[in-house]
């Protein structure tokens, strides 16, 4: 059985992304230095942050991370509030969820959303 339960985002500055996640999404860290950092990202799910890995990779630019939240209009206006850039205002998607985007460290999109019972 395989169970995704950490994400490794490839970031050039991890203290300044560290402080993004902790400050505009309160997300707890856990350990933070300046080459690595590991946040909890809610659920048994960790969020790692290094500037590079064992292999080849590149920055994150093209990462969008969704985090599941109990209201988006009041998620987004605490990272509003923090500083942090929106990209899509509040959103009903024809998926079923409603959403809104923010910018993230290195080019990554922040995805605040919740599942809605009757999509439209």
């Amino acid at each position: 059985m395989l169970r995704l339960n950490k994400l490794d985002l490839i970031v050039r500055d991890v203290p300044g992304a560290t402080a993004f996640f902790r400050d505009v999404l309160g997300l707890t860290v856990n350990y933070a230095e300046e080459r690595f950092a590991e946040l909890d990202a809610g659920g048994g799910f960790v969020l790692m942050l290094s500037p590079e890995a064992m292999v080849p990779t590149q920055p994150a630019a093209g990462t969008i991370l969704h985090f599941e939240v109990e209201n988006v209009e009041q998620a987004l206006e605490s990272a509003r509030s923090r500083g942090a850039t929106v990209l899509l205002e509040l959103t009903r998607t024809d998926w079923g969820w409603e959403s809104a985007m923010i910018a993230g460290p290195e080019g990554s999109v922040i995805d605040l959303y919740r599942p809605i019972s009757n999509p439209t």
